[in-house]
């Protein structure tokens, strides 16, 4: 029995996820003779934003599996796509975990709000809240860090490269001039 649970729970995913009819063996741009760009990748503050999206769903008085349905309608993929996922596997009575394990780990901190809000019988949405402003602080404090990083790169070339052109150009014929001159013909 949970196989044959196990195996439509399978079933479903695969058809959520695919982007067309799975029968079809050419792509919707081999068909219309259009090429598709694919779709760009998910960032965290697109994760943090659709967190508040779910957030004010829920506090609009959905259930979990009908906020994730709503946001899912209203952003892009590569978010769409990955929130039906979820909601697809929630239905289909996967738990919590397993649901969300089905996406990338960028989901996580949905997963553990939305598990901390059932463990606790909290409501979740300021949980979900909280997480997308953990996300953006976690985010600035990324680029906050590469900003540095890119900063002592920069300065290395200029530093092996530069300098010694510096002294070269400039400082050795002062030197050599003053030599000269001090030292007399």
């Amino acid at each position: 029995m949970t196989a044959l649970v196990a195996a439509l729970v399978a079933l479903a995913v695969l058809l959520v996820s695919a982007p067309g009819p799975a029968w079809t063996l050419l792509s919707r741009s081999e068909v219309s003779g259009q090429a598709v760009r694919p779709a760009p990748p998910l960032t965290m503050p697109d994760v943090a934003d659709t967190l508040d999206l779910l957030a004010l769903a829920l506090r609009g008085g959905a259930g979990i599996v009908q906020a994730i349905d709503a946001v899912a309608e209203r952003t892009g993929p590569p978010a769409s796509d990955q929130l039906r996922r979820v909601s697809a596997a929630l239905r289909w009575g996967v738990e919590d975990a397993r649901a969300w394990s089905t996406v990338p780990v960028a989901w996580q901190p949905a997963a553990r709000a939305l598990h901390m809000a059932t463990t606790a019988g909290a409501a979740p949405a300021d949980l979900l809240h909280m997480a997308a402003g953990d996300l953006r602080r976690a985010e600035a404090a990324r680029l906050e860090l590469a900003a540095s990083r890119l900063g002592a790169r920069v300065v290395l070339p200029l530093g092996l490269a530069f300098l010694p052109a510096f002294a070269l150009t400039t400082v050795a014929p002062v030197v050599l001039a003053l030599t000269h001159q001090v030292l007399g013909p």
